[in-house]
């Protein structure tokens, strides 16, 4: 039997979390604590450990060293009005609202797993977490969160999307209760209203900067005609304007074509470049020099001239559309050799790094470090790899279940939740805004030949918010 992992601070006694720096231990290296205590029903529990929805699966224990991340939040001002001390031995509940039936059920279940792991990790006996189950319905959504905030949720996590998210957010507002989504849709972020996800925003901006540094300026994008790809070729578009670079070219395609020949071509000017290409070699048909011989052998084995206007291309997109759209591209001769191929999380996908086509392709995401030993335990526990969205759920369950060690009055305020250092979880630093949004430390990678590698690291701590 396995005793919950120890939560270490640096220094800071038990009852003052709220107002020091403060550590979260994200113990991605422990076992899993399995068959302590007996099963967990909603609403059950030990003295032993936290309370949990359902059981998590048993794994075998293995022996590892803890890993440990920062998480931090800036000293609060001291108040003339103590704050209410909870009653002796009562449950600080936490809500967590996803989709456990439907078509979405799978990621939703994953998701609770990875709550799950946090809350073996982390959480103490009075710490409750509660499943609700929003059937991936919105108007779903808002009814178990009225029921969740009627049985005492004092924090909601979830739920998944974007459009349950806004069916949650007046009652939550009403009720003065703070909302961590796991969607990555910034139109529903909102004081008090925190979203999660990996935004789409920041993965931009961060290969974009890094592109400009490595001499690249003169951007394009060819995304899906998809909120998604919108949000991402206006980010494209404000990065570059941000950067003194610029976006040369935005092109939408319909996400539901089956043949990419027209797109490709026309995105490529490949008929203007090739007629370029038979012109110069009727120029040079007539001449006898040795150099213009030399010339037109070299055009010979060319499919056009002229460059393209665009130095990189951004194509926010993944599985069988983007490996079916990158060979297209090459076809009529954008060449990744010379132009740059950059993309976003979704090529986190392994087939998109054994794409010929992308090699050398640039993309922002998490760094894995820290998330591999995650999803390693978590296979061990459940038998599947995550999803990257899984993580999310694991930090914002380890996030509550910290600050609710302050048996007193655990502090889940808007201030401590948007501590502008932020915190350290299994997808790297992350902090919430006071608008709802987040900022995230990503890294830089290449793929190449079905490997990926980090060309630049995440960052391990964050600048100063500007006012």
């Amino acid at each position: 039997m396995f005793g919950l992992s120890t939560l270490k601070r640096r220094g800071v006694p038990q009852k003052h979390v709220t107002s020091r720096a403060i550590l979260l231990i994200c113990a991605l290296a422990l076992p899993l604590l399995a068959g302590c205590g007996g099963s967990r029903g909603i609403g059950g529990g030990t003295e032993s450990g936290p309370v949990v929805a359902t059981p998590a699966p048993s794994a075998p224990a293995v022996p590892q060293t803890a890993t440990q991340g920062p998480l931090s939040t800036v000293p609060a001002a001291p108040s003339l009005i103590p704050p209410p001390v909870r009653a002796p031995g009562s449950k600080i509940k936490v809500a967590i609202l996803l989709p456990l039936s439907g078509p979405e059920a799978r990621i939703g279940q994953s998701l609770l797993n990875a709550a799950q792991l946090a809350l073996f990790d982390v959480a103490d006996a009075d710490f409750q977490l509660r499943p609700y189950d929003t059937g991936g319905d919105p108007m779903e959504a808002g009814t178990v969160a009225q029921q969740a905030l009627a049985d005492g949720a004092e924090v909601i996590l979830g739920p998944l999307f974007a459009a349950a998210t806004t069916a949650v957010a007046p009652h939550a507002h009403q009720a003065g209760v703070p909302v961590l989504s796991f969607s990555n849709d910034e139109a529903v972020a909102d004081r008090g209203i925190f979203v999660l996800g990996f935004l789409p925003r920041d993965q931009v901006a961060r290969v974009v900067r890094y592109a400009t540094a490595q001499g690249i300026t003169r951007f394009a994008a060819l995304a899906p005609d998809t909120p998604y790809g919108r949000t991402v070729t206006r980010a494209l578009q404000d990065t570059t304007q941000g950067a003194g670079a610029a976006t040369v070219r935005a092109t939408l395609y319909n996400p539901g074509t089956g043949d990419f020949t027209a797109i490709a071509r026309q995105f490529a000017d490949y008929d203007q470049r090739k007629r370029a290409l038979a012109g110069e070699k009727a120029r040079l048909a007539g001449r006898d020099d040795e150099a213009s011989k030399r010339a037109l052998a070299r055009l010979e084995r060319m499919e056009t001239v002229e460059e393209l206007p665009y130095q990189a291309v951004l194509l926010p997109d993944a599985g069988q559309r983007l490996r079916s759209l990158a060979p297209m591209l090459a076809y009529f001769d954008v060449d990744h050799r010379k132009v740059r191929m950059l993309g976003t999380t979704l090529w986190e996908d392994p087939s998109i790094a054994g794409e010929p086509t992308l090699a050398g392709g640039w993309y922002a995401a998490p760094a894995s470090d820290v998330r591999t030993s995650f999803e390693e335990r978590y296979q061990q526990a459940f038998g599947s790899r995550p999803p990257l969205v899984a993580g999310l759920a694991y930090d914002a369950t380890a996030l509550m279940a910290l600050l609710s060690r302050d048996r007193d009055q655990p502090d889940f305020s808007l201030e401590t939740l948007t501590s502008p250092e932020g915190f350290a979880g299994v997808n790297g630093i992350f902090r919430l805004k006071p608008d709802g949004l987040n900022e995230r430390g990503l890294a830089v990678f290449e793929i190449n030949n079905g490997q990926r590698r980090v060309i630049d690291p995440a960052p391990q701590s964050f600048q100063p918010l500007l006012n």
